[in-house]
């Protein structure tokens, strides 16, 4: 396991309807860009490039990084929203279905729920959880069972018609409650086309959320004494424009200090540290 990773949060422009081929093609261009960085793991946005798992996963194994992407899945007649994560060989190490699913997702794109369940995935620097959009920053419970389970890193990948200010408030909340290091990944701001239908997406605003490095139990124990805000957890905070940012996200404090953390504040909370 690793204490520090780095993560390129890709926040691409979309072709304006989620199923259009040319966004596999885009999302290839953009992987190919992070080439030569040395990266734990990149991230996409949510239905961002919607299918192509063979050629993601081809890109992952050239460029020896995982990948988390928003696919969607068919089974049984059903289409899923997922975070699809492929390890750095280019295997597909699993699917989170999204199981918060909106209106317009179920009533225009045909997305049915995931079964109420959330997984971590096991990388080589650690343990990832995938909640999807609102999954993670609309309600407590994903990251709660997710931090219960082991996860060292949240990823959530979204997209916003609405909310997209609230999710920044709402993570910081997740990301508190469960001492948690969290990647969020939205598009860049753009006009979708639903069933013929322009729905503006409020793009941008990805970040990395975590606690402050702290190097042993007087630093911690100080800075908990001082703490008032946690404005200062938000390390990074992109605009509304296609990018590509490669930021370090640290792991180690949320391992060393989560429990204590607790402790201090009074929660009653377990988890596999």
């Amino acid at each position: 396991m690793k204490d520090n990773i780095r993560v390129a949060l890709v926040q691409p422009k979309p072709y304006p309807s989620f199923d259009d081929p040319r966004n596999l093609g885009h999302a290839l261009l953009l992987l190919e860009k992070c080439r030569g960085e040395e990266l734990d793991l990149i991230v996409f946005p949510e239905y961002f490039p919607y299918h192509g798992d063979k050629e993601i996963a081809a890109a992952a194994r050239q460029l020896n990084t995982y990948v988390v992407v928003g696919l969607v899945e068919t089974e049984g007649g059903r289409n899923y929203n997922t975070a699809t994560l492929f390890d750095r060989s280019g295997r597909l190490l699993g699917r989170q279905r999204k199981n918060n699913v909106t209106s317009l997702e179920r009533n225009e794109v045909g997305i049915f729920p995931g079964d109420g369940s959330y997984r971590v995935f096991t990388a080589d620097f650690g343990k990832i959880g995938m909640p999807v959009c609102v999954d993670l920053w609309g309600q407590p419970e994903a990251a709660k069972q997710l931090t219960e389970f082991g996860a060292d890193l949240l990823v959530n990948i979204s997209i916003f018609p609405i909310l997209r200010g609230h999710s920044r408030i709402g993570t910081l909340v997740r990301a508190f409650d469960n001492f948690m290091p969290v990647v969020g990944v939205n598009t860049a701001d753009y006009n979708a086309l639903i069933n013929n239908r322009r729905i503006h997406q409020h793009g941008g605003h990805s970040f990395v959320i975590h606690p402050p490095r702290m190097l042993d139990k007087h630093d911690f124990r100080r800075w908990v004494r001082s703490l008032d805000v946690i404005d200062d957890w938000v390390r990074v905070e992109l605009d509304d424009l296609e990018q590509i940012h490669v930021a370090e996200v640290n792991l180690s404090t949320a391992r060393r200090f989560r429990k204590e953390f607790w402790e201090r504040l009074g929660f009653r909370r377990t988890a596999v540290l």
